[in-house]
């Protein structure tokens, strides 16, 4: 039996399918199930109307509401949940952000984008957590403008707000938001080496210096110095921001 074969016989429905069209997935279904199996707070937003068409049920941005609730609210949500001492930061943010997407690239150069930023946001608590928001482009009106953005909302390890940067996939640099400016301005990232991307990738699995020699035959000191050059590189001052920084922008 080839493998295809016994792959779909394994799922036992096929036959009892028989020549019916099969519906096709309901978005916001696969969006509940994405959210639940990554552990990922998500929602759509509709910039057009002001209005979430869709919230997952994961908690970290709900801030103790329901995911009906938030839809309810709108983009007033937002007034809520936002820190007041960050709503500066990120009105800057996403009014330049969006300029960006809205004049200066075509379309299939911002299906590779994303715009990220960091801001706290109240709990149901009242404490108060760090967050970063990372947001798509999804749909774009007739005259090329956007309307709708899928956001990812994740626990931020930053020092504090901010940190925004727009992000091309494709390219080897970011556009990093400068808030003195109120700009965008285009960031070259460096290069690590292989062994310094080998420290780095056991960073991320949370080993220490000890570990990391043994690992890679080189001294603790080697390992330190290799460190320097992570983050004098990734302009971070520790480790938790190199990780952080690391798996952000898909270093490892």
């Amino acid at each position: 039996m080839s493998f295809v074969k016994h792959l779909i016989d394994s799922v036992g429905s096929a036959s009892s399918a028989g020549d019916e069209p099969l519906e096709k997935p309901d978005a916001w279904k696969i969006l509940d199930i994405f959210s639940r199996l990554m552990n990922q707070s998500i929602y759509v937003a509709d910039f057009s109307k002001g209005e979430f068409l869709y919230v997952s049920e994961h908690p970290l941005f709900l801030c103790g509401y329901s995911a009906q609730e938030v839809k309810e609210m709108g983009f007033s949500f937002y007034e809520k949940i936002i820190a007041p001492e960050d709503m500066p930061v990120v009105m800057d943010v996403n009014e330049n952000g969006f300029r960006f997407f809205n004049t200066k690239h075509p379309e299939d150069y911002r299906e590779h984008c994303y715009l990220s930023v960091d801001f706290r946001i109240r709990q149901e608590d009242g404490s108060l957590i760090l967050i970063s928001q990372r947001l798509v482009p999804l749909q774009l009106s007739h005259d090329n403008r956007l309307i709708s953005t899928l956001c990812f909302v994740t626990p931020s390890y930053a020092e504090g707000p901010g940190n925004a940067v727009i992000q091309n996939l494709l390219e080897p640099f970011q556009y990093q938001f400068n808030e003195l400016t109120r700009r965008f301005d285009r960031r070259e990232q460096n290069q690590l080496s292989v062994r310094e991307k080998e420290v780095l990738s056991l960073c991320v699995k949370g080993d220490g210096n000890q570990f990391i020699s043994k690992s890679l035959n080189i001294s603790e000191s080697t390992v330190k110095q290799h460190k320097r050059n992570i983050f004098r590189k990734l302009g971070v001052s520790n480790t938790s921001e190199a990780v952080y920084y690391a798996i952000s922008n898909r270093m490892v």
